[in-house]
């Protein structure tokens, strides 16, 4: 239900649903019906995912609970830990951190018959 996955995602954010409303500027009068199985307007679903800076998937199916999620992550093979880890690294670092796998974790094909030897 949206309700228990916008108070999830509130608590994994270190916040709670009257505050994220309260921020937005939208009136809390209708968490009631989101408990009891309603769902907000999409514009409201859109803004709270903006601002917990997550999906609206995540809003409305649960944490990796998309339909279409594990089609995704087994296509692309991404741990979801490395996603998140990913996702935190600063702009200013991300360059940093591309070079440091790349050239530390990364074994190009062309040596890759060498090292075996």
């Amino acid at each position: 239900m949206f309700y228990d996955n916008f108070k999830a995602a509130c608590e994994r954010h270190g916040t709670n649903i009257t505050n994220v409303l309260k921020e937005l500027g939208r009136a809390s009068g209708n968490t009631g019906t989101w408990k009891i199985g309603g769902y907000p307007k999409l514009d409201i679903v859109m803004q709270i995912a903006e601002y917990l800076q997550i999906s609206t998937d995540e809003l409305i199916y649960g944490k990796g609970q998309a339909p279409y999620a594990d089609t995704h992550k087994n296509e692309l093979n991404i741990d979801e830990e490395w996603v998140e880890i990913i996702s935190h690294i600063p702009e200013d670092r991300q360059q940093m951190c591309k070079d440091f796998l790349r050239t530390h974790m990364v074994v190009p094909e062309k040596y890759a018959d060498s090292k075996k030897a």
